[in-house]
């Protein structure tokens, strides 16, 4: 995002006062058995605002490398600390989930009041309770999950028999992947599919949510500047509302639809429920229609984008390394044969395929920053006093580069995972070396289906095609920070069948 002439001008009329304020409480600080994190100066910080919010991620790692895996500043009137190792996110997320289980909500989310409808930022008690428990329960338990296995088979073979009859042209990875996953999702949530890949509204939808997602994600000069919040001079929630309206748009076509047929729904006895029709049936006074749209919007951004990105950024390391692939994909001969649909095999048996996951999951964090945790009161950390209401990130992107804890860090390696020290790593939350969906009570609640997903459509697309790069093309494998960290050039490779023609 270009930062307008605005942006500065904000910043430089208020360094003067936050200085002033860093000073009388830094005064404060003095007298206090102990203090907080050690890290950069505010003129330090000011310096380099262009770089961190550019890529905050890369920028906050190379601090972690001067002040250590626990570090904090001030970002005009935030506290901010950041975790850079294992040791430290297991302090936050496990020990003292309960202290960190705050959020301070960003002005992106305060758009159309989303936050006080959203499991994301919404703030922790019995409201957030009942959204986590009924999103939990009635949408990605592992019961549900496990009974609509064959929605998922039957939709990602119908993806892989469309990549087949474009006949060898190059296709688009991820808007192949979101397409399949938005019309998983449409099944689970309206039963119905939302989108045809060959749709151009389904480009536009796309890309709505991305702006939606890299917006939620970008520093904006408000949140840490009240004095400016009014002004919005970087235009952040102009925008948000004008994209997050497009969604809600889209969303409320299918709820009034339903509203409206829902006497006639009623009468058939033996019609099945999906989560719109449970989502309905809970409405009441602090649970409204709107918390309805706001919470299957909020489903349809972290479940689609996340996997999206997952799964194209591991076809462009795969792409990159065609040995890595071809093992995938004589694991996948040896489970599934012929069979085009894969769903259903134990990820046991695929050993390696989970390996390339963890390692994209690792090298390619699709949350960079895991969203900011707020310490809920004062809490002590190694010696360091943790104060109340300072905004915590945990940088996966620097935790999965960590050279004391992974040997190359930087260096494309699924076979480190099959090693006897790394083997029992998961991504559940269970281990802090590689928490791709955060831990604790915050912990994504989507993370089951997106484990499906992502290990469901990476072996069916590499078990039924081998891919390459179209003819004098080169890849790129540049990142572009926002809420999640996607390619800044989208992956178009070549399909070639694997299989007999017939099973397509």
């Amino acid at each position: 995002m270009d930062i307008p002439l605005l942006y500065w001008c904000s910043a430089i009329l208020i360094i003067p006062l936050t200085l002033f304020f860093l000073q009388c409480k830094r005064k404060k600080a003095s007298a206090l058995p102990l203090q907080p994190p050690p890290g950069p100066t505010a003129w330090h910080i000011l310096a380099n605002l262009f770089q961190l919010a550019k890529r905050p991620h890369e920028y906050l790692y190379e601090l972690s490398l001067k002040y250590g895996p626990l570090m904090s500043f001030r970002l005009g009137m935030k506290r901010i600390v950041v975790v850079s190792s294992p040791a430290m996110a297991r302090e936050v997320l496990k020990t003292h989930d309960h202290i960190f289980v705050g959020r301070t909500v960003v002005e992106t989310a305060k758009v159309f009041s989303h936050h006080k409808s959203s499991l994301l930022w919404g703030e922790y008690g019995p409201h957030w309770r009942f959204l986590r428990r009924i999103v939990t329960v009635e949408l990605f338990s592992p019961q549900r999950l496990e009974s609509q296995k064959n929605l998922r088979g039957d939709q990602v073979v119908h993806t892989v028999r469309q990549i087949f009859q474009s006949r060898g042209k190059a296709v688009n990875i991820e808007h192949l992947v979101f397409c399949n996953t938005m019309n998983v999702l449409g099944k689970m949530i309206f039963t119905t599919n939302l989108l045809d890949p060959d749709n151009p509204a389904s480009v536009g939808l796309k890309d709505t949510m991305w702006k939606i997602v890299k917006l939620a994600g970008a520093p904006n000069l408000s949140d840490f500047y009240p004095l400016v919040r009014f002004v919005d001079p970087q235009g952040v929630s102009r925008q948000m509302a004008k994209h997050l309206k497009r969604l809600y748009d889209f969303m409320d076509l299918f709820i009034q639809d339903r509203i409206s047929t829902k006497n006639i729904k009623r009468q058939q006895k033996d019609s099945y429920n999906d989560f719109l029709d449970v989502l309905l049936e809970a409405r009441t006074e602090d649970f409204t229609l709107y918390d309805v749209k706001a919470l299957i919007s909020e489903v349809f951004l972290g479940a689609t984008d996340s996997t999206t990105t997952t799964i194209e950024w591991v076809m462009a390391e795969l792409i990159r390394n065609p040995q890595k692939m071809k093992r995938v994909q004589e694991e996948l001969d040896d489970v599934a044969g012929l069979e085009p649909k894969v769903e259903g095999y134990d990820i046991d048996r695929l050993p390696y395929l989970d390996a390339v996951v963890k390692e994209t999951f690792r090298l390619h964090p699709a949350l960079p920053l895991l969203f900011p945790h707020t310490a809920e009161r004062d809490c002590e950390i190694e010696g360091y006093m943790i104060h109340k209401d300072a905004q915590v990130f945990v940088n996966m992107w620097a935790i999965g580069r960590d050279h004391t804890i992974w040997k190359e860090p930087f260096e494309f390696m699924p076979e480190r995972f099959l090693e006897e020290k790394n083997r029992e790593i998961d991504y559940k939350g269970h281990n802090s070396e590689l928490i791709p969906f955060g831990a604790g009570r915050r912990q994504c609640v989507g993370h089951p289906f997106g484990i499906r997903m992502v290990h469901l459509v990476l072996a069916s697309f590499l078990h039924s095609f081998d891919w390459t790069l179209p003819i004098r093309e080169q890849i790129d494998m540049r990142d572009e920070f926002g809420q999640m960290l996607k390619k800044v050039v989208q992956l178009t490779a070549v399909p070639k069948p694997r299989l007999p023609h017939h099973v397509y």
